[in-house]
């Protein structure tokens, strides 16, 4: 260690009384002795001289000392290969260290710290969150604790300070509440962890990802099963992220209640539109399985405008005739539902009053020419395999 001083007298050692009367009634003993010591040395700019030996202790319990002199405002620590302890004089102290107000969380820290020295700007930091966001001691210490447990030991203050507000935000001002923050933090880590690794991305969870992740278990209350439905209906999204499940999630938060039921209710629905999908896209005679995409849209056609698996199927055969079938059937359903059209007929009638420029010109399959003849019944629907979701609505004949 390297002592300095501004005024400098070899011949003698003056001790301010302001320390005598203020701090050396209340200083541990080894503190004291630190200090006159140490005071000592910096007069004389005493490089050799090992303080530690010189006072009979360790290295560990000088470092506390001196650690406990800064947090009393009394010297400052500057940063370096090797430490530079610079005193102050008494009057210099700040007042909110006086009369050892923070003695017992000095002591608190160090034991943290380890062998780690703050200096007193990092020290009058963690006064602040005690002084002035309110938190307890006890509290300010284990923030401390979990950041050097957290991030290691060379953690800056400003990432401490950051946990700190973040933590006042919540009116997580007691040791408990903090603990219980922390341990909340940990659980929504854990599962936004597990999704990250479900779509194989090893990382940990961003900050963002986190409040994400605590928006959908604390906010909105949405327990495993109803995540993992969520994460169920993104099985074939090709850049899953959390802003994509976000949204998946604030689907099924709007749907009120969120349980077992629900969910299970909601995995039936979804084999229902799956099935309707399938079904849609070989009528239209398309050969490939329905993407994610091609069942949001069957999804929206038939819960969300409403439109029967009848006329859907209706509009899947006259789209067959086109050199774009997929496009076609969203243009005849989007048609037919501007137009307000909900039975088979009015849809026909207003298919053939529209005809379009690229319809091929080739004959009507056996299942079109049956469309043109007569309405597809529920019955027959169900031996070609369409499930109406009888579970989620019940059996009623149309």
């Amino acid at each position: 260690m390297i002592f300095k001083r501004k005024t400098v007298k070899p011949e003698e050692t003056r001790v301010d009384n302001g320390f005598i009367k203020s701090f050396m009634p209340h200083a541990p003993e080894l503190a004291v002795k630190a200090y006159l010591y140490g005071l000592m040395l910096s007069e004389t700019d005493d490089r050799e001289t090992n303080i530690a030996e010189a006072l009979g202790a360790s290295e560990d319990d000088l470092k506390a000392a001196f650690f406990y002199l800064e947090a009393e405002g009394l010297v400052e620590t500057l940063p370096g290969d090797e430490a530079v302890i610079v005193f102050k004089k008494p009057g210099e102290a700040s007042l909110r260290a006086s009369n050892g107000k923070y003695s017992e969380l000095v002591g608190e820290i160090q034991t943290v710290l380890g062998t780690r020295v703050m200096s007193g700007s990092e020290l009058a930091k963690i006064y602040d969150w005690v002084e002035v966001f309110g938190f307890e001691k006890e509290a300010a210490a284990a923030i401390v604790r979990h950041c050097l447990d957290k991030k290691g030991a060379k953690t800056q203050i400003a990432y401490m300070d950051k946990v700190a507000k973040t933590l006042a935000g919540k009116g997580a001002f007691t040791k408990e509440a903090v603990a219980e923050a922390f341990k909340a933090e940990e659980l929504y880590e854990t599962g936004a962890s597990q999704i990250l690794k479900r779509w194989h991305l090893r990382r940990p969870p961003t900050e963002d990802e986190l409040k994400l992740y605590e928006k959908w278990t604390k906010d909105w209350k949405l327990d495993a099963d109803a995540l993992e439905y969520a994460l169920s209906r993104m099985v074939s999204a090709e850049k899953p992220s959390f802003a994509y499940l976000d949204r998946v999630a604030g689907e099924l938060y709007k749907t009120g209640r969120i349980d077992g039921d629900r969910v299970r209710e909601l995995e039936r629905q979804d084999d229902m539109i799956n099935d309707l999908a399938r079904l849609g896209l070989k009528r239209a005679g398309i050969k490939s399985a329905p993407d994610h995409e091609k069942r949001e849209q069957f999804r929206e056609w038939n819960l969300t405008w409403c439109i029967s698996a009848e006329l859907i199927f209706l509009a899947a055969d006259y789209a067959k005739t086109s050199t774009r079938p997929y496009a076609e059937m969203k243009r005849i359903l989007a048609d037919w539902h501007d137009r307000g059209i909900s039975n088979v007929n009015a849809a026909r009638e207003c298919y053939e009053k529209n005809p379009v420029p690229d319809r091929k010109k080739k004959k009507n399959g056996r299942a079109l020419s049956y469309m043109h003849g007569e309405k597809y019944t529920k019955d027959k629907l169900k031996e070609l395999g369409v499930s109406f979701g009888e579970d989620l609505y019940g059996d009623k004949d149309e």
